[in-house]
């Protein structure tokens, strides 16, 4: 692989290792397919059937309507994830409706819903060895279109991006070239339809994560700084996007990882790598009234590649379905986190795990080899 390629593969983990796995990937493939097919048996009478189209793709975003709908958007869509796609799709409880395609192809962007309803789209990858996208879109669910904003300063993948108490969103960090990562962040302002400048992060990362608090600060953790090096910086955003402060440190250096804010404030983090080798099974819990970090608990294996693949449950637990041995749920209150036992394990890397009415809707993700898995698979919450 080229130089390019390759600093690409720093975002979405198209590892040469993986590359030379390839010569098992049919046996594993076909291996795989079954267990999803198997897993679909834990599928309540009621949900639909995979939808191909839907499932064949990873480092995609879901993002939760107002209506209750889930926008699937993007992604790579071929195995070894060398293109992105821009089909959407809009799912229920009981369908898979196709909408109108991106109007740019994108992976390893990220999905914001905006106050008005729409869903802000950023930035991305259109293939390897293109560069990070500069554009964004916006998601109309009335016409079940998408219209073109302003793009972005600075072109960025694998970045994060999370709502302010002020309804902008702020996005933060990223992949901007060869062995480049950013520390700028940009404030997009869905009244004025602009990007601004924003704080600055400590270092420039990618594959770092953010999520809002329930006072309308951000906290922005972690990253790449360097190839397969980790950061444990933490910082909050304040509400208006003017500053930030610096907090913690991680316990852990970690990219690759997810965050998930708790009912409690809290914010539960996940998983992550500390060198693109060793996968984190430590989870740590940030209390923002200390503005520190303490251990959570103990996952039954190291994660990663989690974007989008954490959801909270309606009962205050989180489930994720990232890289690993399949779903798992954590139970910050009891500081319990255990395996789902009756799905069967998938390894999906870079799919997404949503809380779809009364049910758990699990979509793409590639394989350790980096082919899709396909995974299209929806679980009732009761039997979690």
């Amino acid at each position: 692989m080229g130089e390019a390629n390759s600093a690409r593969d720093t975002l979405i983990n198209r590892g040469d290792q993986a590359l030379r796995q390839r010569r098992n990937s049919l046996i594993l493939g076909a291996l795989l397919t079954a267990v999803v097919v198997a897993s679909s048996a834990c599928t309540p009478d009621s949900a639909p059937e995979p939808t191909p189209a839907v499932a064949a793709r990873a480092a995609h975003t879901a993002t939760l309507l107002a209506d209750g709908r889930l926008l699937v958007a993007g992604g790579c869509d071929v195995d070894g994830c060398t293109t992105a796609t821009g089909s959407s799709f809009l799912l229920s409880r009981t369908t898979s409706e196709p909408v109108a395609p991106l109007g740019h192809p994108r992976d390893a962007h990220t999905a914001v819903r905006l106050g008005t309803g729409q869903v802000l789209v950023v930035g991305g990858f259109g293939g390897e060895g293109q560069p990070p996208l500069a554009s964004a879109e916006l998601f109309e669910p009335a016409s079940r279109t998408w219209v073109p904003t302003v793009d972005l300063r600075l072109g960025r993948g694998g970045h994060a991006a999370a709502v302010l108490g002020d309804g902008r969103v702020i996005v933060a960090g990223g992949w901007v070239g060869p062995r480049r990562y950013t520390a700028t962040t940009e404030i997009y302002d869905p009244v004025r339809g602009r990007f601004d400048p924003g704080p600055a992060l400590p270092v420039g990362v990618d594959g770092l994560a953010a999520t809002s608090l329930p006072d309308g600060t951000v906290l922005i953790t972690g990253g790449q700084r360097a190839p397969g090096v980790a950061s444990d910086a933490a910082v909050l955003v304040r509400r208006d996007g003017s500053t930030t402060e610096s907090v913690g440190p991680l316990r852990e250096a970690r990219f690759k990882h997810t965050m998930i804010t708790l009912p409690t404030g809290e914010v539960l983090i996940i998983g992550g790598t500390s060198d693109d080798r060793t996968l984190l099974a430590g989870t740590e819990i940030f209390d923002p009234r200390t503005r520190r970090f303490r251990a959570g608990p103990t996952t039954s294996a190291g994660r990663y590649k989690l974007a989008g693949a954490a959801t909270l449950l309606p009962d205050g637990r989180v489930l994720v379905a990232g890289a690993g041995p399949g779903l798992e749920i954590i139970d910050p209150v009891r500081f319990t986190s255990r395996p789902v036992e009756n799905v069967t394990p998938v390894y999906s890397a870079f799919s997404t795990a949503s809380v779809l009415g009364p049910d758990l809707r699990i979509v793409g993700g590639y394989d350790q080899n980096i082919r899709l898995t396909h995974t299209d698979l929806t679980v009732a919450l009761s039997e979690l």
